[in-house]
């Protein structure tokens, strides 16, 4: 029943008072048990007797109810306490686990997956928070009981006291028999939770793709088969808990039975009397309550343990950056950003980029082409710093980016990826996170550069129109200049644009690429795009093979090279013929 568990213990910050104040209202609640139990056995023991007077009836009576009083106020505190303590642990727990994943960096992100940060936040804090109000009052009282009720029982009988001091105490080792069955089975359980959590999130996110497939079946039954699963481990951890429970309980009425027992020899030889042994009998019960309950938040804190494991491989995980603001400017900066010899690799596979070298000159126009996989969003993820080499450096107009801290190179270089992530909630307020302070006016400017001010205008609602889930009441095109205005707004001198028209219709792709040429003359543009057609403008076109550079310059230069750029262009060319061939055919 011992389960001092390192993380949640770590994670307990600004919550002890909680957790003492319901422990000290638990224990105010046994004085007045024992206060109770000594009013009415001596109220029945004397009510009898001659030597009882009118005075001490009325006084035990009086007591009693006193006690009763006691009890309850105590009991309703508690009630009170556990909801403030669960409230407290719940938002300090999920400011936590927020806070390290707004730390993590793309790498990381993906390692733990959106499916384990739901669990971790969502479900697992549920569980976590019980250690808390339940647990550790439950184990700091069960710990201070057993003491003060066998000083308070010693002076009716000694030996009925010791008896269930011992046997109080025996009670938590026997418990643990089946502790570590049930920590393997609530591993068990929090991972087919998991399991069943994430295949329901992504059947439910490509329930179009499952439903034009005609797969929507085969992915049913299986949903069901994890859901059954599931309870299935459900139903073995409250069989395994009726059997301790089981266990326990007999103990505890059993060792009930035996203090009556020798409390009544003792009664029959005129050792205690009536009046002491009624209160002993009173006391007898109350002897395990603190046992019972920790046995009960037990049962419940393993799952926030098991819990807690999840949360503390996220926590554990390592966000440090390297960062020397000492590292001098260069005396004679290039005037843009320069990659040398850059190497990187995800964590278990193959180099993306191996000794990637070029330069992104400041004012003008820079594209990245090759083949899929060849390391072109790698690379624009090594410019936003999302991650960093693990050989060479980068530089921007003369300072290292270890140099750099993530706010001042965000001020500098943003990036428009293939899909924008808006959020629920109005155009405004997606636009704003760009630039908090930022004015209607500013808004409305930055959304007529992307050709969508006019039918922000056209809406009733204006500013204020609301996108949808995730931007759901939007179009493609239209979700992607929202994204595209919002990088606007931070005017940052380096945008890159990594497949920034992949996702949108011809139309809203053909106006996108008019509003990135307009932005070449005012800002440093980074292109990474699949059609070469839009990239042919460029004032340098840097060609990846392998993660490297294997062509630069022109498009005219490389068209006039026997490479990979120029075959690419043919081939594209080619296809966009035939494409045009059979639409004149139909």
């Amino acid at each position: 029943m011992l389960l001092l568990n390192k993380t949640l213990i770590q994670m307990a910050k600004g919550l002890w008072g909680w957790i003492l104040t319901i422990t000290g209202l638990k224990l105010i609640t046994l004085v007045g048990t024992a206060l109770l139990a000594r009013s009415i056995g001596s109220f029945l023991g004397g009510i009898d007797s001659p030597s009882m007077t009118g005075q001490q009836m009325q006084q035990a009576i009086i007591t009693a109810l006193l006690a009763a009083l006691l009890m309850l106020a105590a009991e309703l505190l508690v009630g009170e306490a556990e909801y403030r303590c669960t409230a407290k642990a719940r938002l300090s727990l999920r400011r936590e686990i927020f806070a390290k994943a707004l730390e993590l960096d793309v790498g990381n992100i993906e390692k733990i997956g959106p499916v384990s940060a739901i669990t971790s936040s969502v479900d697992g804090v549920e569980s976590m928070q019980v250690y808390y109000s339940k647990y550790l009052p439950g184990l700091i009282y069960c710990l201070i009981a057993p003491f003060y009720l066998f000083w308070q029982m010693r002076q009716y009988s000694l030996p009925v006291a010791a008896f269930l001091f011992v046997v109080s105490f025996l009670l938590m080792p026997v418990n643990n028999i089946f502790r570590s069955h049930i920590e393997k089975l609530k591993r068990e359980y929090w991972n087919s939770m998991e399991d069943l959590t994430g295949y329901y999130l992504e059947s439910v996110q490509g329930l179009t793709t499952l439903k034009l497939y005609d797969q929507d079946g085969p992915r049913t039954e299986r949903l069901r088969e994890k859901a059954d699963r599931f309870n299935k481990k459900i139903m073995e951890v409250m069989k395994v808990n009726f059997r301790s429970f089981l266990l326990t309980d007999g103990l505890i009425y059993g060792s009930v039975v035996a203090a009556v027992g020798l409390i009544c020899s003792q009664l029959a030889i005129g050792a205690v009397a009536f009046s002491d042994a009624l209160t002993v009998l009173l006391l007898s019960f109350g002897f395990f309550g603190s046992v019972r309950q920790l046995m009960n938040a037990t049962h419940s804190a393993l799952v926030g343990v098991s819990a807690a494991d999840k949360v503390s491989r996220l926590l554990d995980i390592d966000t440090t950056r390297p960062y020397d603001p000492a590292i001098p400017v260069e005396d004679r900066p290039y005037d843009g950003i320069h990659m040398e010899n850059v190497t990187f690799a995800y964590e278990g596979r193959l180099p993306a980029l191996s000794g990637l070298s070029l330069d992104i000159r400041r004012g003008k126009v820079t594209a990245l082409a090759g083949l899929s996989g060849c390391g072109k969003s790698t690379a624009a993820g090594l410019l936003m710093r999302f991650f960093d080499p693990s050989v060479g450096r980068i530089v921007l107009e003369g300072r290292d980016y270890v140099s750099l801290t993530p706010d001042e190179l965000r001020r500098k270089i943003i990036m428009i990826p293939q899909t924008v992530s808006l959020f629920s909630g109005t155009v405004r307020d997606n636009l704003l996170i760009a630039s908090p302070r930022a004015s209607d006016g500013e808004l409305l400017e930055a959304l007529g550069q992307v050709r969508l001010r006019d039918w922000v205008l056209e809406q009733p609602d204006g500013l204020s129109t609301d996108v949808g889930d995730a931007g759901g009441r939007l179009s493609g095109g239209q979700r992607q200049k929202i994204g595209i205005a919002r990088a606007l707004l931070c005017k940052a001198e380096y945008i890159i644009f990594d497949e920034a028209t992949s996702s949108v219709d011809v139309e809203s792709e053909q106006e996108i690429w008019n509003c990135i040429d307009e932005l070449a003359n005012t800002r440093t543009l980074i292109i990474i795009s699949h059609r070469l057609s839009t990239i042919r403008n460029a004032d340098m076109i840097y060609v990846l093979e392998k993660g490297a550079v294997s062509q630069c310059g022109t498009h005219d230069q490389l068209m006039a090279q026997n490479g990979l750029y120029r075959s690419l262009v043919r081939e594209q060319q080619q296809l966009e013929q035939q494409g045009e061939e059979s639409l004149k055919g139909e």
